[in-house]
């Protein structure tokens, strides 16, 4: 093995954590380019003779680390692993149906999982991309190379045990999804149909004008200017009634944001309360056990003083 790749081996195994390729070219005193390469070589030579270790690559980060197959072994001894138990159970959700929207993921998991999905992609492990007005989460080739998966029947083989994943739950908000994105899409296709339905109905309005203008050549002036002023008041009552009917929808749709506005800064507060009843709890439980503390040293003291005299006279 080339001298400089065994350098870096032993930087990346003593980092214990993922490290900068700029620090570990310092540290071996070498050229950032020629490191890149023989840092992809070695994670290739790990991946090659099938070792409990990998080298992974995040972004300018890189890291020895051990493989998800043998994560619950080393657990035993550190139990600090990169991701939590309640992180890997939304990873376990998400890799259970993905791809998968962010939306019905939250609706699984509860708010809690946005900080479970923002640690995940700043990971590595997910691909997250604006879709609609939620965004649509992917699993990442990190994702597989890390748990040593290869296809979705691994995937839900690897990730059974969780309890949290409901298969009829998912299934359920996967045609909820689905349902969306067909509506979407024929409100799409009748958008694009509307200028012809309107050059259509121009045409028509033509025609009828056209014929109308023909039956009327023998009407008298006046008849004619009170049959063309009637028309023209009829044609403003449906203007106004279409304007209302879309001010109506507005107010609808501001009314509907309102709530859910409303909603969530009520869970907002819910949760703020909720962090500091925890925290009134635990400054409760610090005090309990300093008046324990001093009521202990009180009562040695005591006993001490007692003890002296005797102790004098013997």
């Amino acid at each position: 093995m080339n001298e400089l790749k065994k350098q870096a081996e032993a930087v990346l195994f003593a980092a214990g954590d993922k490290i900068e390729v700029g620090e570990i070219a310092r540290l071996c005193r070498a050229d950032i380019n020629s490191l890149k390469k023989l840092l992809k070589e070695l994670k290739k030579d790990y991946d090659e003779k099938d070792s409990s270790l990998m080298i992974s690559e995040e972004g300018n980060f890189w890291k020895l680390a051990v493989r998800e197959a043998y994560m619950d072994l080393v657990q035993q001894i550190n139990p600090h692993t990169e991701l939590s138990k309640t992180t890997i159970e939304t990873l376990a959700v998400i890799a259970w149906k993905a791809p998968i929207l962010q939306s019905d993921v939250i609706k699984a998991r509860t708010n809690k999982a946005y900080d479970h999905i923002k640690e995940l992609v700043d990971s590595g492990f997910l691909i997250k991309q604006r879709h609609g007005r939620s965004y649509m989460l992917k699993l990442s080739q990190k994702f597989f190379e890390y748990f040593d998966l290869k296809n979705k029947k691994d995937i839900k083989e690897r990730f059974k045990d969780f309890a949290d994943i409901n298969e009829e739950e998912l299934k359920k908000l996967e045609e909820v999804r689905l349902k969306k994105e067909e509506e979407a899409e024929k409100a799409k296709e009748e958008a694009e149909e509307n200028p012809k339905q309107t050059e259509e109905q121009d045409e028509k309005e033509e025609n009828e004008l056209e014929e109308l203008s023909e039956q009327k050549t023998e009407e008298k002036p006046q008849e004619k200017a009170e049959n063309i002023k009637t028309e023209r008041t009829e044609e403003k009552q449906e203007e106004s009634e279409e304007t209302k009917e879309e001010t109506e929808q507005v107010e609808k749709e501001e009314e509907i944001k309102t709530k859910k506005t409303e909603e969530q800064e009520e869970i907002t507060k819910k949760e703020t309360k909720e962090q500091k009843g925890l925290a009134e709890k635990e400054q409760e439980v610090k005090e309990e056990e300093k008046y324990e503390k001093e009521k202990e040293l009180k009562e040695t003291t005591e006993q001490e003083t007692k003890e002296q005299p005797k102790e004098s006279k013997k």
